[in-house]
């Protein structure tokens, strides 16, 4: 009988993010991912709304009530419903207080804006602007910012997959694979730079998939100098809840329709996906927090890309931890896991023989916030 896992192979063989199915040991079958109302002194000091869109974009944006040691963090919330605000405050609550317990207090002023159902993922407009700029379909000098948003897209999809993966990421040749693709809108990402003001032109024209290209085209320059959300120190979109049992869904029946299997093989495929499919959704959600935590420490430390890395990867193992746990709950062991590792990247770097000059991050309780 063919296993659940030839059939997950299967539909996923070409793609990076398919070891992502078998991070969970011992399963089954082998497998195992604000402009903000902050305050009513910080909207004072905003830049003034302009445009329909942006008014729109505003009231839907909430300070998160996360206390950490009784300071209030300065971490805003965007949502469409209020469902999706509960699961996104949720999420990023945890995360946000291990990166503060663990790496460092100034947390920063951040958005974390969650993406409505049936929503395009941002991937989507950033790839419509690199296919337009390589057509010469766009204004040169709005082409000129291809490289920066290649660069963003490539740095975003190999620090998914080291973290992971817990070693060196592949060569990126799967972002073109249709399972990619799949994959892809179920995982998050920082919304910075160019990426940042394109995705505000993508909500600008509510995500239309003719309006979006016809904006691009008629683009200039100064267009892209707007920007929503130059009063955040950084910016994490998350994709809905549901987003990658969608797309597991997919997967299986794409592959239950390649393979020759029968009727009974079927049955009992479907019956353990029933028991292996929460341990995939759990490491799913496990690397979109690590992709979170990513987003903060980079934002709010001098830590490199392979120390943030490395941060990413123990967060993640932390979670995934699926031996016998040790003492405490889930978020004392991260927070533990983030400050050994942390602690191993500064003993390295003020290693004689690393050639490095020592970090300087501090320990997190050596630091003070920088939010008023």
């Amino acid at each position: 009988m063919m296993s659940c896992v030839s059939l997950l192979r299967s539909a996923s063989r070409r793609c990076d993010f398919a070891r992502l199915f078998f991070v969970v040991r011992c399963v089954p079958a082998g497998l195992l991912v604000a402009l903000g109302l902050l305050a009513t002194d910080l909207c004072a000091a905003a830049p003034a709304a302009t445009g329909a869109a942006r008014d729109d974009f505003m009231p839907l944006v909430r300070l998160a009530p996360f206390v950490v040691n009784g300071e209030q963090l300065a971490i805003s919330v965007h949502a469409r419903s209020n469902r999706d605000r509960r699961y996104a405050e949720a999420f990023a609550e945890e995360v946000v207080k291990v990166v503060y317990e663990s790496v460092t207090e100034s947390t920063g002023r951040g958005l974390v804006i969650i993406g409505a159902k049936g929503e395009p993922h941002p991937i989507v407009v950033f790839r419509k602007f690199l296919a337009l700029a390589d057509a010469g379909k766009l204004d040169p000098a709005v082409a000129a910012r291809g490289p920066e948003l290649f660069a963003m897209i490539d740095r975003w999809q190999s620090s998914a997959s080291d973290a992971e993966a817990g070693k060196g990421g592949k060569d990126g040749a799967a972002a073109e694979d249709l399972e990619f693709d799949k994959i892809v809108t179920a995982l998050p990402l920082p919304l910075e730079g160019i990426g940042a003001k394109l995705y505000q032109l993508a909500w600008a024209e509510r995500f239309d998939d003719a309006k979006m290209e016809a904006k691009l085209r008629a683009l200039r320059a100064g267009d892209l100098e707007r920007d929503w959300f130059a009063h955040f120190d950084w910016v994490f979109y998350l994709p809905p809840k549901g987003a990658f049992d969608r797309v597991l869904d997919e997967l299986i029946s794409d592959a239950l329709k390649e393979e020759d299997t029968g009727f009974f093989t079927r049955v009992a495929v479907k019956g353990t996906l029933l028991v292996v499919k929460p341990k995939i959704r759990r490491a799913i959600e496990s690397l979109r927090q690590s992709l979170m935590l990513m987003t903060v420490v980079e934002a709010r430390t001098p830590c490199d890309r392979k120390d943030v890395e490395s941060l990413m990867g123990a967060y993640l193992d932390a979670l995934m931890h699926d031996e016998k746990p040790e003492k405490g709950t889930e978020h004392e062991r991260a927070v533990k896991a983030v400050r050994a590792q942390l602690q191993r990247n500064k003993e390295k770097a003020e290693t004689p023989a690393s050639g490095l000059a020592p970090a300087p991050v501090g320990t997190p309780s050596a630091q003070s916030s920088s939010e008023t």
